[in-house]
């Protein structure tokens, strides 16, 4: 299998590495990552990128959008499979997945017709909130080996977004859809010259009412919650929603 090896947190990433490392004993591996950290890109792309040589594929002054593309078009061979991370952190939750530059290089890769998965490590006790080191990234890595060695159940149209514990002790694979508890607060800046604009996105990872999560069984935050691999598959179209009172809107419109 060819696979194409992205990220968002630029190609020298401790996490893009172990990929690279456990990957490569499967399959013929091309990096195609940005020159620099990414984080927050979302599926930003951009009119025009400079690309460089390395020593494992390409380095793209870019997005991982960016790199996802360039990585399907202008490789001599054509990858089947995309792989973005792996993430210093979890994504998890609807909110969060439009604003990952991890997760939206592997939604990327399905609108350009390969399936793509985005794994993201979290350290069951602290989630993101502390430096990952290289042996971090070591079990989440092992968890997208075990799931590349079964891409052909991915199916068609469908990326996986999948959050993995930094320790594993007895972790399992829960399929999982994104927990959908999300809000913001609007706080006066000090200087009295803006407003801040604050999630409130509540991380049992984080110590946020851990007793008074509600999130049911098959939602990605309990998974981690209870320190699982979250694995989610998503698809990447905008469903219609059917409104009646809209198409009585429509027909009565006149010029």
């Amino acid at each position: 299998m060819n696979i194409l090896l992205t990220n968002d947190d630029g190609v020298d990433a401790p996490g893009i590495d172990a990929l690279y490392d456990e990957l490569s004993a499967i399959a013929e591996v091309t990096v195609v990552a940005p020159a620099d950290n990414q984080s927050g890109a979302g599926r930003t792309n951009s009119h025009r990128v400079a690309v460089d040589d390395h020593e494992r594929g390409l380095v793209v002054h870019g997005t991982p959008c960016d790199c996802v593309a360039v990585g399907l078009q202008a490789l001599d061979s054509t990858p089947e499979l995309v792989v973005s991370g792996c993430n210093a952190g979890p994504n998890f939750g609807a909110h969060k997945l439009d604003r990952s530059g991890t997760v939206g290089a592997a939604k990327e890769a399905v609108y350009l017709g390969v399936p793509g998965i985005a794994i993201s490590a979290y350290d069951p006790v602290t989630g993101g909130l502390r430096e990952f080191e290289r042996e971090d990234f070591v079990p989440p890595a092992r968890v997208a080996r075990y799931l590349v060695e079964h891409a052909g159940s991915i199916g068609s149209g469908t990326y996986l977004n999948v959050n993995a514990p930094t320790v594993m002790d007895d972790a399992r694979i829960q399929i999982t859809r994104p927990t959908r508890d999300f809000g913001v607060r609007i706080e006066k800046n000090r200087d009295e010259d803006g407003f801040a604009v604050v999630d409130q996105f509540y991380d049992p990872l984080r110590g946020d009412r851990p007793e008074e999560l509600d999130d049911p069984k098959g939602t990605d935050r309990r998974a981690l919650a209870d320190g699982e691999i979250s694995v989610s598959p998503l698809g990447v179209g905008h469903e219609l929603k059917r409104s009646d009172g809209l198409e009585g809107v429509a027909a009565e419109f006149e010029q």
